[in-house]
């Protein structure tokens, strides 16, 4: 029995709804939507990888990690376990309760801090004396990054802090022993140099007393040795405070003029053409400049030396570029010798590496000595004013 046209819409109505009909909303829609839950799912697995590995790494590292809320008085709301046992709390929930001006021992370093993020966003390796929860004192090295609001103000504060007091310790201890080890150097520097003078005068007498052609030769060569005795003496003064004091930031234009005053400057005309930055570098640094243009006078025979800056992949390259005869053998450039003569290079090239300089010589023989000095990022900024904090 044929059907009517009403029963027709109705089984299609009915096949619709229950999802077996060839317009079916269902069918047409269900592949696509469970195509995007099965999407859902797997970006809420990755999230949760991602934050399983990040909550790890957190809660095993050996730096203190946190972020404080200085709209709620500076107080922590985050911190890893390191920070806990760096600052003496038995857990987090305890260190969250703690209020933030008893982390400082002076609690005025807090507010210099404070005023540095405000002006630059960023603090980095602050030596900072903290209080412990037991009431000790620890130093610590905090690198802090301020998060801005609409309005421009800090509304968070991540943190990084690490307890470095045995490393200063030790470090404390490696420098007093440095410095009693020169003081001996130079006690025992006085004594040989007071017998060459006295060894010195003695040969002179001798060779202008004597007639033999002969004994006169041998005694001019042992008075030689004698004054090569007494260049190493005044040589080993010059370099005896290397890696004695820490590293620290210079500013490199001033060091630069200083270093070169020195100079015999009718010899030799230095032309300083350096951007204005800041070096972080041992402080014998200006002893580096003084034998770079030293050597202008003493080996290339140059009548000029330009000292530039340019940056180059994040570096600060420092240029000593002279117009002399320039260097054809580079092999030993930087080698230690046995002579006083070309051991100024190699005790620079040590200056340098106390902090992670490096030094090159890019010159071309016959078109004058180009030594660079490489100065990492990190180890150079500039002098201009810190901009405004960024806002978010």
């Amino acid at each position: 029995m044929a059907r009517s046209e009403d029963e027709i819409r109705a089984e299609a109505l009915r096949q619709k709804i229950i999802g077996l009909g060839e317009t079916s909303h269902r069918k047409s829609y269900y592949p696509q939507l469970q195509e995007q839950i099965d999407e859902l799912h797997a970006t809420l697995k990755a999230l949760q990888d991602s934050e399983n590995k990040y909550r790890t790494l957190i809660e095993n590292v050996n730096v203190g990690i946190f972020r404080s809320d200085i709209k709620n008085m500076g107080r922590v709301i985050q911190a890893n376990p390191a920070l806990c046992r760096i600052l003496g709390y038995e857990s987090e929930e305890t260190i969250l309760e703690a209020d933030p001006d008893g982390f400082y021992q002076d609690p005025h370093d807090r507010d210099v801090i404070l005023a540095e993020l405000k002006r630059g966003g960023r603090v980095k390796d602050r030596k900072v004396r903290m209080k412990i929860r037991s009431g000790g004192i620890i130093l610590g090295s905090m690198t802090l990054t301020a998060l801005f609001d609409h309005e421009g103000d800090i509304s968070l504060i991540d943190g990084v802090i690490e307890d470095i007091t045995e490393k200063e310790m030790k470090e404390e201890a490696l420098r007093q022993a440095n410095r009693k080890w020169n003081l001996l150097s130079s006690i025992t520097r006085h004594d040989i140099n007071n017998q060459a003078m006295v060894l010195d005068g003695y040969l002179t007498l001798a060779i202008e007393r004597t007639t033999d052609a002969e004994v006169r030769k041998l005694l001019s060569k042992a008075r030689g040795s004698v004054q090569s005795i007494e260049r190493h003496v005044a040589f080993a003064k010059d370099y005896q405070d290397i890696g004695i004091n820490a590293p620290r930031w210079f500013d490199l234009r001033e060091s630069l003029i200083n270093s070169l005053i020195p100079l015999d400057k009718a010899s030799l005309s230095v032309k300083v053409e350096v951007d204005d930055y800041m070096i972080f570098a041992d402080s014998m640094i200006g002893k580096v400049f003084y034998n770079l243009a030293q050597n202008v006078v003493r080996h290339s025979k140059g009548s000029v030396l330009v000292v530039s800056t340019k940056e180059e992949n994040g570096h600060l390259v420092l240029s000593f570029q002279d117009n002399g005869v320039g260097i054809r053998d580079k092999s030993r450039l930087f080698l230690r010798r046995n002579s006083t003569s070309g051991f100024g290079l190699f005790l620079s090239k040590e200056i340098l590496s106390i902090t992670g300089v490096d030094i090159r010589e890019t010159g071309v023989s016959g078109q004058g000595a180009r030594f660079e000095i490489i100065f990492a990022e990190g180890q150079h900024r500039l002098l201009a004013a810190s901009q405004d904090p960024p806002k978010q």
